[in-house]
């Protein structure tokens, strides 16, 4: 799939878009999650509210402006990407526990660490189902 992206002038301009949604996200999530952990609010709450923060945003300007796909209605669409996105949301709180509490990072360093590791993987979750055919067309296109 890497290679593909390298390849494919539509594919890396979706990527790089993605990335430019993904900074504006970083953002709003990383900034409101800071703004909470710094109000005092529980570790799981701040980046739980973050994300859904980010989340609207992602998914909005990834329909509209990245990849811009309309064979799949916008509820189809939105219900594919809340499955991945709560994968990530997983993801996400298990970075941060574990950076937090066993690589002794602060909750920040721990985001962004999070934050890191994933936008390659959702990438290629989002571009293939979310705004693709979908995870049932998507994932018998892999048995064939």
């Amino acid at each position: 799939m890497i290679a593909k992206l390298l390849h494919s002038r539509t594919a890396l301009a979706q990527f790089v878009r993605y990335v430019v949604v993904g900074s504006t996200v970083f953002c709003i999530d990383v900034g409101s999650f800071q703004w909470l952990v710094q109000s005092r609010a529980l570790l799981w709450v701040a980046v739980i509210v973050s994300y859904l923060l980010g989340v609207v945003v992602h998914f909005s300007l990834n329909k509209y402006w990245n990849f811009r796909d309309y064979q799949r209605t916008v509820v189809q669409q939105f219900r594919t990407y809340a499955l991945i996105a709560a994968g990530q949301l997983i993801t996400t709180l298990a970075i941060v526990e574990a950076g937090v509490h066993l690589a002794k990072l602060s909750p920040l360093e721990s985001k962004i660490l999070a934050v890191f590791i994933n936008v390659p993987l959702f990438f290629f979750a989002h571009k293939h189902m979310t705004f693709g055919p979908g995870i049932r067309n998507t994932l018998r296109g892999v048995h064939r």
